[in-house]
């Protein structure tokens, strides 16, 4: 049973298979994530191929996202990479039962001569994610949405801040609201609002922390049944990846749609790794 998993594991690789990335320079401001910005036109854009998450429960039934358009620019600082792919519906999650659309970014978080494991890094060979959420990125631009926002129709009398009758709400503060989120008073950074992308380190399946205080971002744009994402971070980060000009690393890719039930494990990602290299100069 073992070697049929790993010749059907084998075969669904290559179907996968990687792609070679190349950075190139671009005289911008790559703090701005534009998916429409000109300098993009003159980028060589890699179509990477994507299958249904094969090895972990819960997979996808399907394969929802076969194939991502990917390019890459940096500015000798930073780097910022637009991905492309079809999505016939903007999933921003909200109500329970409903989740977002989303994509990540895997990098090595060592520099070696050959990259971890591609799934999700193996212990003491660790991987350096970027996850992006359309529901973070709509927080950002809109709020949070709040209990009332998702059902309109509930009523709530129980917590802080929040009662019916204003008289109840005197002298309440955000502090005692707490009392009722347990994530948030114990400093969960899953339970605060997001800038749009969460930064990750991962050294093997189940094993993903969540990193505070980091200067990557991400910016979305669904129009005509179709995503433009752009996630950028600067080249080296304390703690996580650092990319070097003229140097080789590696990068690989996975994307969620939120309206098919994807979350977590079920998802469509490359189960090989593409190198990447920066190019100098303009």
């Amino acid at each position: 049973m073992r070697s049929l998993l790993i010749s059907a594991v084998l075969c669904t690789a290559a179907v996968a298979a990687a792609q070679d990335l190349e950075a190139r320079a671009v005289k911008a401001d790559l703090t701005k994530d534009d998916p429409a910005a000109a300098y993009w036109a003159s980028v060589p854009e890699v179509n990477v191929s994507l299958i249904g998450q094969p090895m972990v429960v819960p997979r996808p039934s399907t394969t929802t996202t076969s194939n991502l358009k990917v390019k890459v620019v940096h500015d000798g600082k930073r780097i910022a990479f637009r991905l492309q792919w079809a999505d016939p519906e903007k999933s921003e999650a909200g109500r329970l039962g409903q989740f977002s659309d989303a994509a990540a970014i895997q990098f090595p978080a060592a520099v070696a001569d050959f990259p971890p494991p591609v799934m999700m890094g193996a212990k003491g060979l660790p991987v350096h994610l970027f996850h992006w959420r359309a529901q973070y990125q709509r927080d950002r631009e809109v709020g949070k949405p709040t209990v009332k926002d998702l059902y309109p129709n509930g009523s709530i009398d129980i917590y802080p801040m929040e009662f019916p009758n204003a008289e109840a709400n005197q002298g309440l503060t955000a502090k005692d609201q707490e009392k009722f989120s347990p994530a948030t008073a114990e400093g969960n950074p899953q339970a605060y609002s997001k800038t749009g992308v969460d930064e990750i380190i991962a050294e093997g399946f189940s094993t993903s922390q969540v990193k505070e205080g980091h200067s990557s971002s991400g910016t979305g744009a669904w129009r005509d049944g179709a995503w433009s994402l752009v996630i950028s971070r600067p080249l080296a980060i304390e703690g996580g990846s650092t990319l070097t000009l003229g140097g080789k690393s590696w990068a690989a890719f996975a994307v969620w749609q939120g309206g098919q039930g994807e979350v977590g494990s079920r998802k469509c990602l490359t189960m090989a790794w593409s190198t990447l290299t920066l190019k100098e100069g303009p």
